[in-house]
C-alpha cells in the first residue's frame, strides 16, 4: 500500500466514540432519604402544636450543621439547607421532565454535609422537610408533591441503582422514642408525656400518610410498614391549648 493510499484511510477510519461524562452521582454515604414535615405535635408549646413556618424563618431556627438537607415549600420551590453563594435561596425544579447535568451537580453537592435531622440516623441519610401542618386532614399542595417527587426520583437516579423506593422512608418509621419531656434526659426510665391511660405518646409522628399517598398519585409508590397513622391520631386528640400529663414509664 502507498503512503498515499494509507493515509487516505487513516483520514476515512472513524475515530474513537465520542465520551459522555457520567451522570453526577448521590454521595456514596447516602443510604436512605428521610422525609419529614415541621408540623408536629409540640407537646411542650400547645401555641405551635401542628403550625409551620417559613422555609426563611424554619432554617433560622436551626443550629449550624442541623436540619435538612431541603426544605419543600408549599409552592413547590425547593430550599437548600445552604445555597451556593450567589445564587437565590430557593429554585423552582424542572418537574416536567428529568434533572439536567447541572441540578444533578447542585443536588449532590446539596446532599453531602451530614446534618442534625435525625437521631442516632445522620451520617448514612439525607432529610427532605415538606413544609406542612402535619396533621393528618390537611392536604399537601399539587405543586410541593410534584417537586417532591421530582427531588426523590432524581436523588434514587443518581445513585446507580444502591437506592430504590424502599430507601425512601418517614420520619416516624426511624425514631420510634416516646415524647420525652426533657432533651437531657432522653433514655429508658425518664418522664415522658402520657394520654389520659398512661400510655407514652411518640415523640415523633411525622410525616402523615397522606404524603404518601399524593407520591403515589405521582407514580412514586413507596413501601410502607404497617400501623399508618395510629400514633398521629393519638397526639391529635390531646386537648387544645393544654399539655399532655407527664410519667415516668
Amino acid at each position: 500500500m502507498t503512503a498515499a493510499a494509507l493515509a487516505a484511510l487513516l483520514v476515512a477510519a472513524p475515530g474513537p466514540a465520542a465520551s459522555h461524562p457520567a451522570p453526577t452521582p448521590l454521595p456514596a454515604r447516602i443510604q436512605q432519604i428521610v422525609v419529614h414535615v415541621p408540623g408536629g405535635p409540640s407537646f411542650r408549646d400547645p401555641d405551635r402544636r401542628f403550625r409551620f413556618f417559613t422555609p426563611e424563618k424554619t432554617q433560622a431556627l436551626w443550629k449550624p450543621q442541623f436540619g435538612a438537607h431541603w426544605i419543600v415549600w408549599t409552592d413547590g420551590s425547593l430550599w437548600p439547607r445552604h445555597h451556593e453563594p450567589g445564587e437565590p435561596a430557593s429554585r423552582r425544579p424542572p418537574v416536567d421532565r428529568p434533572a439536567d447535568d447541572e441540578w444533578r451537580r447542585r443536588l449532590a453537592a446539596e446532599a453531602a454535609p451530614v446534618y442534625g435531622h435525625l437521631h442516632n440516623g445522620n451520617s448514612h441519610t439525607v432529610g427532605i422537610e415538606v413544609s406542612h401542618s402535619g396533621k393528618r386532614e390537611d392536604p399537601f399542595p399539587e405543586a410541593q408533591v410534584k417537586t417532591l417527587a421530582w427531588l426523590l426520583r432524581t436523588l434514587l437516579g443518581m445513585s446507580g441503582g444502591r437506592l430504590t423506593a424502599a430507601s425512601i422512608r418517614g420520619h416516624k418509621d426511624l425514631d420510634r422514642r416516646p415524647a420525652y419531656v426533657n432533651e437531657t434526659c432522653a433514655r429508658p426510665g425518664c418522664p415522658v408525656y402520657v394520654d389520659a391511660a398512661g400510655r407514652p405518646f411518640r415523640r415523633r409522628v411525622d410525616p402523615p400518610e397522606g404524603l404518601f399517598e399524593a407520591l403515589r398519585r405521582e407514580g412514586l409508590d413507596v413501601p410502607r410498614p404497617p400501623g399508618g397513622d395510629v400514633e398521629l391520631l393519638r397526639t391529635e386528640s390531646i386537648p387544645e391549648g393544654t399539655r399532655p400529663a407527664v410519667a415516668r414509664p
